[in-house]
């Protein structure tokens, strides 16, 4: 008789043969039989919680941990569920307090730590803890690469929140994957170099397709993996200001209905500030979609305040002002220091032609916050609308005056010094605008270039230069560009400007300098290839030669033939009438269809008021009653047959002879011969 099997053993067995097959729906049932033989079995507790966790129960997996393990028992998995729940700071705690035990695995947690403080932006701690990573790992080991393309996506993503990188942290770019050279990409973009941006995502592009297409990938999977690549070139075409470029790369990824949400909505925003104010409809439909509660957990906070401003402009865009002014307002709440949110509000009133309470707007914004330059450009673009140069200097000094003494450097700023030099200029102020030129170099003549991002010292000099030049102010226009050209003999325009200011006040010096000036290149004229080119005249006329006879012939306008208009019961194999322009009663088939005793020249039979007159009749003599008692008679009507010709030979003689009559009237006394008498007399009888 075989042994009996240990029921436990068997189903362990089962368990084990599922879960390498990840048969996770299988799996929880085996661990459910086993844990109703022996509760407390923590190997299949264990194994409960790890395949809830697989099948995204996170918090049944919770449950389990709660209910059957102590405290920092499972920390790992624990920490996992609250940070897909989006608990972060309880997954934090617990891992902090976790890492003190030396039985935890130290490298899973830090990878958790980090992943959770990039949830949370906490960029700078999450690449710190990347970097003691890969310095404690081998490059050959399995791990490296994600770790290593994690590391420098969190570099790019401080770059984007506006934070700085360490020197510490190696810059250096990494193409041995896709993940790696797309990631670099990311930091470039950050940094604003966006041909290397390109570059690198080109390449991402190649090693994408290849690697996929090597591990027997199907095409439709390829696009899907590509789609992320394709969304951040699009982008970068958009930021180089090839828009119809970007935008057809957007719809590309938009048509193949990527499964990433995240990916989507990203796409979806940037296509519609690709569209700005066209295809409105459109947008909205792909703005819902971006601002969906799903992405709320998945995009960081810049994509969200930039989908939900995305949504304020298009309510603006769509004539819905107050949409606008509420959802502008509780942005402002969250984002108290977004200069932009404080300028849509401000729109919103100008575009109702309100003017003035968009001005008065802005300028309690610019009260509140004195050193933000939008607010005051803005202020200023207003002013200069309304040609009020005065208040757009006021506002300029304003500004200047908030800004911290230590910045002295955006003070003079070359484009802030150019726009208070012109508004000196306009409100008519030239010497105030030599005294800012002449305040500027000095000070960056003082300070070398300011830095790597400063001007250079020559260019406000030259500025200089040419501001003295206009006003006519030679011989200083001279100094300075002595110096200019003292420091750079090959700079063509400072000579240029050094001979025109000394022509003024020492012409011999300026022919000195004028041979310092580049020479014209020689260009090869054919005059008699020049005297056959005729100047073009206009089409249709002759030009006149000195003794010809020829004149100048205008073409006439030839008209364009209209189509006739038929009507719509045309049949073109009927004649049409002849008589059809003549007056219905010229025709020859309607003559004699006139009122019957008139013009017809028939008698009335049995027709008038009260019927038909009886001789004999009644003694009104109407013939309405027989009130004389006469014997009623029958009334005899005979109708005289008329020939109609005949008739109508003799309605013609009768008034040929009307006419001659009248011919013969004898005329009775001048001017009035033709009037009616009134009263008895003679005169002319009718």
């Amino acid at each position: 008789m075989p042994p009996v099997q240990d029921p436990l053993l068997q189903l362990f067995a089962e368990l084990e043969r599922s879960a390498s097959q990840k048969e996770d729906d299988k799996a929880i049932k085996l661990c459910d039989k086993i844990l109703s033989l022996k509760p407390d079995d923590r190997d299949a507790l264990h194994c409960k919680v790890i395949t809830l966790i697989r099948l995204a129960k996170f918090q049944d997996a919770l449950n389990v941990c709660s209910k059957k393990f102590a405290p920092g028992e499972l920390a790992f998995e624990q920490a996992y569920c609250f940070y897909r729940t989006n608990r972060l700071s309880k997954a934090l705690d617990l891992i902090r307090a976790a890492q003190q035990n030396e039985n935890t695995d130290s490298r899973a947690l830090r990878q958790l730590e980090a992943q959770v403080n990039y949830r949370l932006e906490d960029y700078p701690a999450c690449l710190a803890i990347y970097h003691n990573l890969l310095q404690d790992m081998n490059p050959s080991d399995d791990e490296y690469n994600d770790v290593f393309s994690n590391y420098n996506a969190v570099k790019a993503a401080l770059l984007f929140s506006g934070g700085e990188l360490d020197a510490k942290y190696d810059p250096k770019d990494n193409m041995d994957t896709y993940e790696l050279a797309y990631n670099s990409a990311c930091t470039h973009i950050a940094q604003g170099d966006l041909v290397g941006a390109e570059r690198l995502l080109e390449t991402a592009k190649k090693l994408c397709r290849s690697s996929l297409s090597d591990e027997d990938y199907s095409e439709e999977e390829i696009e899907r993996e590509l789609a992320v690549i394709v969304v951040q070139l699009a982008y970068v075409y958009q930021l180089c200001g090839r828009v119809t470029e970007a935008a057809e790369l957007y719809q590309s990824v938009l048509k193949t209905k990527v499964s990433d949400v995240t990916l989507t909505a990203v796409a979806s925003n940037n296509l519609v500030a690709v569209h700005k104010d066209q295809e409105l409809f459109d947008s909205a439909k792909k703005l819902k979609m971006a601002a969906g509660k799903e992405l709320a957990t998945k995009l960081v906070s810049h994509q969200k305040r930039m989908i939900a401003m995305n949504e304020a402009l298009l309510s603006l865009y769509m004539h819905k002002y107050a949409v606008c002014k509420e959802m502008a307002q509780k942005l402002l709440a969250e984002y108290p220091d977004n200069d932009t949110l404080y300028l849509i509000l401000a729109a919103t009133s100008y575009h109702q032609s309100k003017g003035a309470k968009s001005l008065e707007a802005l300028e309690g914004y610019a009260r509140d916050r004195p050193t933000s330059l939008p607010i005051r450009f803005a202020v200023m673009q207003l002013q200069l609308l309304q040609s009020n140069h005065v208040a757009a200097l006021a506002t300029l000094d304003a500004y200047l005056a908030a800004l911290p003494t230590k910045d002295a450097a955006a003070r003079y700023r070359p484009a802030l010094v150019a726009l208070q030099v012109w508004l000196y200029e306009q409100t008519g102020q030239p010497t105030r605008a030599m005294e800012a030129l002449e305040t500027a170099s000095v000070f960056w003549r003082s300070n070398g270039a300011g830095g790597a991002s400063g001007p250079s010292p020559a260019s406000i000099l030259k500025q200089t230069a040419a501001f003295k030049l206009k006003n006519r102010r030679y011989a200083e226009a001279a100094n300075d560009y002595e110096q200019l050209v003292r420091a750079d003999p090959t700079d063509a325009q400072a000579v240029a400007g050094l001979i025109t200011a000394l022509s003024e006040v020492d012409p011999g010096q300026a022919e000195k300098y004028g041979s310092s000036l580049p020479e014209i290149e020689a260009v090869q004229v054919d005059a008699d290839l020049l005297e056959k080119n005729v100047p073009g005249r206009k089409r249709g006329y002759v030009r006149k030669g000195a003794k010809s006879d020829i004149v100048l012939i205008k073409k006439p306008k030839t008209r364009k033939k209209r189509r006739p208009l038929l009507p719509k019961n045309y049949d073109p194999s009927i004649p049409p009438d002849p008589h059809r322009w003549l007056p219905k009663r010229e025709r020859a088939q309607l003559k004699g269809k006139g009122r019957e005793g008139v013009r017809s020249g028939k008698k009335a039979v049995g027709k008038g008021p009260q019927g038909a007159a009886v001789a004999g009749g009644g003694i009104g003599g109407t013939g309405s009653a027989n009130i004389g008692g006469m014997k009623r008679q029958q009334s005899v009507v005979v109708e005289e047959v008329v020939d109609e010709k005949e008739k109508g030979k003799e309605i013609g003689k009768e008034k040929e002879k009307e006419k001659e009559k009248e011919k013969k009237v004898p005329a009775s006394g001048g001017a009035g011969s033709n009037k009616k008498k009134k009263g008895k007399g003679k005169g002319t009888k009718f």
